[in-house]
């Protein structure tokens, strides 16, 4: 992820008492440009040991990255077509982890809603920055 950075130098030198003025109504903010959404999906599986007989428990999980940059987030049918982006990436992963591990939890579709529902913060986030530009 970038960050752009935005800094005002503002020469007070002619004024006795210097005021300091906001350029572009930021001095010296971070301006961060989202540029993907991380949709990351979670497994908890049980792996039995033979020669130990001890059963072990794993999580894993998958994550794939979300290109926004070809979207205008300020515009409902683009914050759509994320949200699709989104939830296609959310069922291909949790279908690999399903696939790798098929005695796993969570279920497949509980995975791909959870998965959905934490790249929704991260969506929002984007959002508002959008509407702010």
């Amino acid at each position: 992820m970038k960050k752009n950075i935005l800094v005002a130098i503002v020469l007070a030198a002619t004024f006795p008492t210097a005021t300091l003025v906001p350029a572009a109504s930021a001095l010296a903010e971070d301006k961060r440009v989202i540029e993907e959404i991380l949709v990351v999906a979670p497994r908890i599986t049980r792996e039995r040991e033979e020669r130990v007989g001890a059963t072990q428990v794993l999580t894993v999980e998958r994550d794939e990255a979300v290109n926004l940059e070809d979207l205008d987030l300020s515009r409902t049918v683009d914050v759509r077509k994320l949200e699709q982006r989104i939830a296609e990436a959310a069922r291909r992963i949790c279908e690999e982890l399903a696939n790798e591990y098929p005695f796993g939890e969570p279920s497949t579709p509980v995975c791909i809603r959870r998965a959905i529902e934490d790249a929704m913060a991260q969506v929002d986030e984007a959002v508002d920055e959008a509407i702010r530009r």
